[in-house]
């Protein structure tokens, strides 16, 4: 008899925008393979959220303190989450936990499996390159303990498989990464046709990625103080007034909700007329994105930042890694590209075939076996 899985994500699950859609395609496709699957959201109610972190993050700015310690990190949002968890599991007692977070997990009760993309303390040394603050301790104190505790970890990038194996040993998995859209079957030459005839490229990222697209802008600019003003940059995950002064060639979509039909019809066909994805932010360029841009064909300028080489290798062979934060040499790239079609069209394949394989159906078969080996499933 198939278990029933009960799935812990901060944000609701069914929903494509929680977490840039990893909880909505992995509880997808369990469901379709035929488990019954329990969502339960412990994100924190939103108006206690802005109560706490609007004045608290205002606070910090005026005194220059530098810390990721927010309401989510608090001991009073992990009272209320961690009664919840106690609830939910007193509900269903036969069935299996997984948290799609390190910050929470099901003690000594019960097997469970924690999935994520990095800790919150790996976060902080690789962002902020500093030793987390007082403040910052407790939660990475209970990760350490959720993932001693859990009976499988899931990580979604290698770098931090390894660093994970090292203390939790091979419980610790690595599946590859994953195309975080419905696959869809494209028509190969039809799709490349259309991109060569293109004058248009993608930035997509949220406001955490702003350092990126004034980079791109700054490019822009000198793109078309050199004539090139047939170009055409969309901007998905930002509005025109978070960078007003940016080039009337660039376009901004807002962000585009995958779950509601026009808005992810929209994301798609600027995915898949867009010649080249752009991100120039330095330490990470929108990672699950990028994938989506690959998958269809879409050659990447990025830096080349340790968890994308990591997972697909020399950026060269998929776009172009860049080194500089000159937007001339930005600028350049962009128009090397758009003007090299025999080049354009080997990273444009090599793109596509380097995600083919990076589908949910290949992800939970391989999670399901290891499972049925542990005995969960």
């Amino acid at each position: 008899m198939k278990p029933d899985f009960i799935v812990f994500s901060q944000g609701d699950s069914r929903e494509p925008s929680t977490w840039s859609n990893v909880p909505f395609f992995f509880t997808r496709t369990l469901e379709h393979r035929g488990y019954r699957v329990h969502h339960v959201n412990i994100g924190p109610p939103r108006f206690f959220q802005l109560l706490f972190d609007v004045p608290w993050r205002t606070c910090c700015r005026l005194v220059g303190r530098q810390t990721r310690f927010t309401f989510v990190r608090s001991r009073v949002h992990r009272h209320f989450v961690e009664a919840k968890i106690r609830r939910v599991l007193a509900r269903f007692p036969d069935g299996y936990s997984v948290f799609m977070t390190f910050s929470f997990g099901a003690g000594d009760t019960r097997p469970y499996t924690l999935f994520c993309d990095q800790t919150f303390e790996q976060h902080i040394a690789y962002f902020d390159e500093r030793d987390p603050d007082r403040l910052e301790r407790p939660t990475i104190l209970k990760e350490r303990m959720n993932l001693r505790k859990a009976d499988m970890i899931i990580a979604l990038f290698p770098d931090l498989a390894e660093s994970l194996r090292t203390v939790h040993g091979s419980k610790v998995k690595y599946y590859g990464n994953v195309v975080n859209m419905d696959i869809q079957q494209v028509d190969r030459e039809e799709l490349l046709k259309r991109k060569r005839a293109s004058k248009e490229i993608v930035f997509i990222g949220s406001r955490k990625y702003k350092e990126g697209l004034e980079r791109l802008a700054e490019a822009v600019e000198v793109l078309n103080a050199e004539g090139r003003n047939e170009l055409t940059v969309h901007v998905i995950g930002m509005d025109r007034s978070d960078l007003p002064m940016a080039p009337r060639n660039m376009k901004f979509h807002g962000y585009l909700d995958k779950g509601i039909s026009a808005q992810k019809q929209t994301y798609l066909d600027v995915l898949e007329r867009s010649r080249l994805f752009v991100n120039p932010n330095p330490k990470w360029a929108a990672f699950s994105a990028s994938c989506e841009a690959l998958y269809l064909y879409t050659p990447v300028v990025i830096f080349p930042y340790r968890e994308f080489e990591s997972t697909f290798g020399d950026v060269n062979r998929v776009g172009h890694p860049l080194d500089s934060n000159d937007p001339r040499s930005l600028a350049e790239t962009i128009a090397n590209l758009m003007e090299d079609d025999e080049a354009w069209t080997q990273k444009a394949i090599a793109a596509h075939n380097a995600t083919s394989m990076m589908t949910w159906e290949n992800y939970i078969n391989q999670y399901l076996r290891d499972l049925e080996e542990n005995g969960r499933a």
